[in-house]
């Protein structure tokens, strides 16, 4: 895990469809997984977990609010918090992707919709400022943000949005805790006390 330290950072957006507005947040400091959980590590927790053959480094997918949670509690940690997430992400500085205000150039993922075929913490340009890598172009994440019927997720969508575009450091979405898809992953985090 990284650690990011407390104090204040630049959250959201001035004009982002769902966002509550560009605004200065503060955060207690923390860690975070430098990468999302992968299915090997998810499996060595979760016995019943089973992957394709090659994918073991690959983003744990089709795991639920719930299920995340339960494995981040197993190694005594916790999900980020949208805040967390967000600062891990863009820094102190408000950047719009982890490496900077730049659009990436190349696609985040080769074009097999429905299939990574990248591991977690492979793409050395998508690193936040702390280190924490894969925050833009890889699975949606799970966070511990949101209410009883609708979670909050943060991250890259390589599956449907196979461009750095839609990947900012700010974007929310929200689903059903229950939802279980090939693009959604999570990693997990702790306080720092």
């Amino acid at each position: 895990m990284i650690e990011i330290p407390a104090g204040e950072f630049v959250r959201g957006a001035d004009h982002h469809d769902g966002d509550d507005g560009r605004r200065t947040a503060n955060v207690e400091a923390f860690f975070i997984d430098e990468h999302e959980v992968t299915n090997a590590e998810y499996a060595e927790v979760v016995e019943t977990h089973t992957f394709r053959e090659g994918a073991a480094g690959h983003p744990v997918t089709h795991v639920t609010f719930d299920e995340a949670k339960s494995y981040c509690e197993q190694r005594k940690a916790r999900l980020p918090t949208g805040d967390e997430w967000e600062k891990a992400a863009r820094g102190t500085d408000g950047r719009l992707y982890p490496w900077g205000n730049t659009l990436g150039r190349r696609k985040p993922h080769p074009f097999y919709s429905g299939v990574v075929k990248k591991s977690a913490g492979s793409n050395r340009r998508d690193v936040s400022p702390y280190g924490v890598h894969d925050m833009a172009g890889s699975v949606w994440e799970w966070t511990d943000a949101g209410d009883d019927t609708l979670r909050e997720t943060r991250g890259g969508l390589w599956n449907l949005h196979l461009d750095f575009e839609y990947s900012k450091t700010f974007h929310r979405n929200r689903l059903p805790a229950d939802s279980r898809f090939i693009f959604l992953g999570f990693r997990c985090a702790r306080s720092a006390d």
